[in-house]
């Protein structure tokens, strides 16, 4: 199957250039894609379920790459997956998808499995990490677009002008959907360290009808390893059972429910923490819930009240700058592959910055083998060879001039 996909502009653009190749790795599917140009121009892409034996589903998800590689080589691959994963390069489980609760999915080897053979970079990171850096290039691509426009229209760059990659440096993508997902980029980077962010798993303040775990009549949250984290309370299954119903229907559940008002709650005690800690330019929203558009509504709402004026800026303080702090995905359910994709075209401008060494393209030249013979010859010549200047002649070693 073949489709396209609207850019940030909301045009499909019409254009060649670098060919990426993206695997987004979830839970239930699999989604491969190929995109030229930039992440969001998608030619082509197809899904695979997920099931418990990896060997089947990356097996079909690896004959797929290599049919396309065959019509046409990859720039890069862009790897992103459920995890945990481990994005140590320096460990020898790098790439790898680790302790899964997922059945047959712990200690899985995707990168090495999905990118081995390609002579091309291969980027790897969360499914979650990589929307958020899709999301920050998105935003760049549409400042340089519309600073462009308007030094067109006006004949003149108008003075000076913050650059697009000086302006949002950090950035928070919040999915939620089955689980509670974010992704961090600060200075441009998607975060790693000891492991990725996990903030989906932190706990924030309970709201108060739903009591306090163990007394009667309080809501339980349902995650397994920390019951009434953010996602234990704000998950799909969390807000169906608020609801009294399956997750399958909660598209039916009017807006006006108060289970609403709870995950806006929950999220926006998220959205508080990040703002506190990762101090993010914008905050995207994500995933299957959060295509609510009168969630995202009350999750701004909701963020104000709970940061308490304590932050004074005015893309948190006024409606107007929290309409422009916490965005929708632009990409809508296609954020993970697109991110993916994204990862590619990072790996590739990280492969082409370190061939160019110190200082990118003005930086360190590197010179083949007829150069280093050039310069090995001259400087023999030269050790051989002693220039003086004496009473007006040159002397070059024992004949004068």
């Amino acid at each position: 199957p073949t489709s396209s996909m609207k850019n940030d502009l909301g045009i499909v653009p019409k254009v060649k250039g670098k060919r990426f190749a993206g695997v987004e790795g979830g839970g239930t599917t699999w989604v491969c894609a190929i995109s030229e140009g930039i992440p969001e121009n998608v030619v082509e892409r197809a899904e695979f379920p997920t099931v418990d034996d990896p060997a089947v589903t990356l097996g079909a998800v690896r004959a797929w790459l290599d049919a396309r590689a065959a019509e046409q080589k990859f720039d890069a691959i862009g790897i992103a997956t459920f995890g945990p994963v481990d994005l140590d390069k320096n460990s020898h489980t790098y790439g790898y998808i680790t302790h899964s609760p997922k059945p047959g999915w712990a200690d899985v080897d995707v990168l090495g499995i999905l990118t081995h053979g390609f002579d091309c970079p291969a980027g790897f990171d969360t499914d979650v990490n990589a929307p958020a850096l899709s999301e920050l290039a998105s935003m760049r691509r549409e400042m340089a677009a519309i600073e462009a426009a308007n030094e067109d229209s006006d004949g003149e760059d108008g003075g000076v002008q913050l650059d697009p990659e000086d302006a949002i440096q950090n950035l928070c993508y919040v999915t939620v959907g089955t689980g509670v997902g974010v992704g961090v980029v600060c200075g441009g980077e998607p975060v790693h360290g000891l492991s990725h962010p996990e903030a989906g798993h932190i706990r924030v303040g309970r709201l108060p009808r739903d009591g306090m775990p163990g007394e009667p009549g309080s809501f339980e949250g349902g995650c397994p390893y920390h019951a009434d984290c953010v996602e234990g309370m704000a998950n799909a299954a969390a807000i169906a059972r608020r609801c009294g119903c399956h997750v399958s229907e909660l598209s039916e559940v009017p807006d006006e429910h108060e289970a609403w008002d709870a995950a806006a709650h929950y999220v926006a005690g998220l959205c508080s923490v990040l703002v506190m800690t990762a101090s993010p330019q914008r905050i995207v929203l994500g995933g299957g819930v959060l295509q609510r558009k009168t969630l995202v509504t009350k999750v701004r709402a909701q963020l104000k009240r709970q940061l308490g004026g304590y932050v004074t800026h005015d893309l948190v303080s006024s409606k107007r700058g929290l309409v422009e702090f916490v965005v929708s995905s632009k990409n809508g359910v296609d954020a993970g592959i697109v991110g993916a994709l994204a990862v590619a075209e990072k790996a590739k401008a990280d492969w082409e910055k370190e061939r160019a060494g110190p200082g990118g393209k003005g930086g360190k030249k590197r010179y083949g083998w007829r150069e280093h013979l050039l310069h090995f010859g001259i400087g023999v010549f030269s050790s051989l060879v002693t220039l003086k200047v004496v009473d007006g002649k040159i002397n070059i070693g024992q004949f004068v001039i």
